[in-house]
């Protein structure tokens, strides 16, 4: 060998030499690095480690996942018998509804969507012994076992485990999943997005590229070999609430969140428990954890911390009388909407009384179907009124609140009270705008509303067509109130002769003619201003008993039918459910009439000659007006009776009371005296005219 040859021999030497000392030291460190992260945590599974399952003698940390050389199928250098079960998956019609791809089930390769996850679960799904390893210091296992302490009779993850997951997968955060910020859900108004962030790049949280796609698996919010609660990749969060929902955050981009009054709401829980597991007691520092649970939630899906409505009404809390949320809490005030609810109130939306039904996006597909078996808003098969039904918890604020804590109703109205934006409570709900059809029609087509403008978009979601399915507006549903069910969105029609202001002012209800509202006498503060120029809200007739004392506002429950509210809350029956209303003196000035609220009607002068003149013969209210007082194809609520010669014909029962309540045969408003040539009778004071006149309402 040349001299030349010898002296590149002694180079390669000494370069390979530096480069394995290199190597090992930084294998050295990595080890060091790694030991350090999981030796103190509940990985650890050797003979030395913390928690309460571990080996009984063996010493090595990471033999129990990896091993340097002959790995098994997973990555990275996989040494844990892999589990065979098959895995129920998350799913949600939501993500159906919405097109996107719901995984049936885990990969079983390196590489595909859920093998990952799979890995993890080869532990925490129960059906693996946990000692169940390829190769131990060189040695193949086979059907041998690592001694361990802490666990089942076979080996596995005991079910009581705090980190046994099993393979019911529906209450776990879905893995295996693709991530697609792309996907979009068309409203016939308003665009909803996934509300995911389109390229996340926080260190709280990892994707996986798989075949050019991303995807979440247990790993995306987990690194097994940190040493912080839970294994979080995130480490920035002062408190374990704060770590979770950075996690979330990472990802979900939940709009009009910030602001909302979940995300600001500075009440704590009076539950000492929820400070001691999320290092926090504070409705806005708990943020997703106030009504969600990464796993083991008992809602399904969406990882609800309760079922349904108890989500709301107990929040993080234990119990539903030690929480800062919607439930029975004796140190609530003005939230305790549990409290007003059926069976707790007599009257009042199923919320508590039916479950099973509401289906997120159930206003895109009233009768359910999509996909096959989903619920919907028919009353048929899917009646329900879910908390999510009427509020968004992701955007509900309590800025403006429409009514004042010393009112049941706004202290000012104008042309755009009925909007949402006028009750933070309703913001971002899904509604129904009806296409309008002729007078007393109802209405069979309407645009979905990816967040209502106005409340009655909200009720109309179930008290029109959309959910009754009635073609002549009466139904065949009877309420706890007695009351056979009728089509608000026929009775509210701009098109009718009158109705109530809560579609449209009533200047602008296109089938009245003048004058269309009443007289400054008529009405009562504050609707003596801005006569005509109105709108209302289904809420400001109906809510719960006493919401000028603190009960919570809005139509959820009441001990009173109809869930009529105010002052006077008896309609069209006195308080002993029988006696009906007269036009008297003593009945026209009785605070209990629910129609006083708004109209004095009588206060020592008659505000009305037609009031005045039937006093005489001790009408009932209900021998002129309907019912059902929402609108009417006559001005002024005026029913007609079973004997007109009327070319529209009578009105039916409920507007007609018990069917036989009504007496008048013909109507003509009037912006002066009523006479005879404006109402035909027939009532026990004798009937005029004999014949129809094509002058009366029709």
């Amino acid at each position: 060998m040349s001299l030349r040859g010898t002296t590149a021999t002694k180079q390669s030497q000494k370069t390979k030499n530096i480069f394995l000392i290199l190597l090992a030291i930084f294998t050295f460190t990595f080890s060091c690095l790694s030991y350090a992260g999981i030796a103190n945590t509940k990985h650890n599974m050797s003979v030395t480690g913390p928690g309460g399952i571990k080996a009984t003698t063996e010493t090595e940390i990471c033999v129990f996942c990896h091993i340097p050389h002959n790995a098994q199928p997973g990555r990275p250098l996989w040494n844990h018998d892999m589990p065979g079960a098959s895995y129920t998956m998350y799913t949600s019609e939501y993500l159906h509804r919405a097109g996107y791809t719901v995984p049936t089930g885990l990969g079983t390769t390196t590489g595909t969507p859920g093998m990952l996850s799979r890995q993890c679960l080869s532990c925490h799904d129960g059906t693996v012994a946990v000692g169940a390893v390829y190769m131990v210091r060189g040695t193949i296992l086979g059907t041998s076992l690592i001694a361990m302490s802490g666990v089942a009779a076979g080996g596995e993850i005991p079910t009581t485990a705090p980190g046994y997951i099993g393979t019911d997968l529906r209450a776990h955060h879905p893995v295996g999943i693709e991530y697609n910020p792309a996907i979009t859900i068309a409203f016939g108004s308003g665009l909803r997005t996934i509300e995911l962030i389109t390229n996340p790049t926080s260190t709280a949280m990892k994707l996986y590229s798989i075949s050019a796609k991303n995807y979440v698996e247990c790993s995306s919010c987990h690194d097994p070999h940190l040493e912080n609660t839970k294994f979080l990749r995130d480490t920035s969060g002062a408190t374990f609430a704060a770590k979770i929902s950075n996690t979330c955050t990472a990802c979900h981009n939940k709009t009009g969140w910030s602001g909302s009054v979940h995300q600001t709401n500075g009440t704590a829980y009076s539950d000492a428990s929820v400070s001691t597991t999320f290092g926090t007691g504070v409705i806005s520092s708990l943020v997703c954890m106030n009504c969600h649970r990464t796993h083991k939630g008992l809602g399904t899906p969406y990882l609800l911390r309760q079922a349904e409505e108890t989500t709301c009404f107990q929040g993080a809390s234990s119990l539903v009388n030690e929480t800062a949320c919607h439930g029975s809490s004796s140190t609530a005030t003005t939230n305790r909407i549990q409290s007003v609810l059926p069976p707790n109130k007599t009257y009042g939306h199923p919320t508590t009384t039916i479950s099973g039904i509401h289906t997120d996006l159930d206003v895109l597909y009233p009768l359910g179907g999509t996909p096959a078996g989903s619920k919907g808003l028919d009353w048929a098969t899917s009646k329900h009124a879910e908390c999510v039904d009427c509020h968004n918890p992701h955007k509900a604020n309590n800025t403006p609140a429409r009514v004042g804590t010393a009112a049941w109703y706004p202290t000012t109205v104008d042309n755009t009270s009925n909007q949402t934006a006028k009750s933070g409570a309703l913001t971002g709900v899904t509604g129904v705008e009806p296409t309008w059809p002729a007078i007393w029609t109802v209405p069979t087509t309407f645009t979905t509303q990816e967040s209502s403008t106005y409340e009655y978009q909200i009720c109309f979601k179930c008290h029109s067509y959309g959910a009754l399915r009635d073609g002549d507006g009466i139904t065949t549903y009877t309420t706890a109130s007695g009351a056979t069910v009728t089509d608000q969105a026929m009775e509210f029609n701009p098109n009718n002769y009158s109705a109530h202001p809560v579609v449209v002012t009533l200047n602008n209800q296109t089938g009245s003619y003048a004058p269309k509202p009443l007289t400054t006498s008529q009405m009562s503060s504050p609707w003596a201003t801005n006569l005509g120029n109105q709108t209302m809200y289904c809420s400001d007739c109906h809510g719960t008993d006493n919401e000028a004392s603190g009960d919570p506002k809005g139509p959820h429950g009441s001990s009173y039918k109809y869930l009529l509210k105010g002052t006077g809350k008896y309609w069209p029956t006195k308080s002993d459910g029988t006696t009906l209303w007269t036009l008297n003196t003593t009945d026209a000035s009785n605070t209990a009439l629910f129609c006083k609220n708004c109209h004095p009607i009588y206060d020592g002068s008659w505000k009305n000659s037609a009031h005045s003149g039937m006093a005489w013969y001790g009408a009932k209210c209900v021998n002129c007006h309907m019912a059902v007082p929402h609108g009417g194809k006559r001005s002024r609520l005026i029913g007609y009776s079973s004997d007109t010669t009327a070319p529209n014909g009578p009105d039916p029962a409920p507007y007609n009371y018990n069917g036989n309540s009504l007496k008048i045969r013909g109507f003509k408003k009037t912006s002066g005296y009523y006479g005879t040539s404006n109402c035909a009778v027939s009532c026990g004071g004798g009937s005029h005219p004999s014949s129809w006149s094509s002058t009366y309402d029709p």
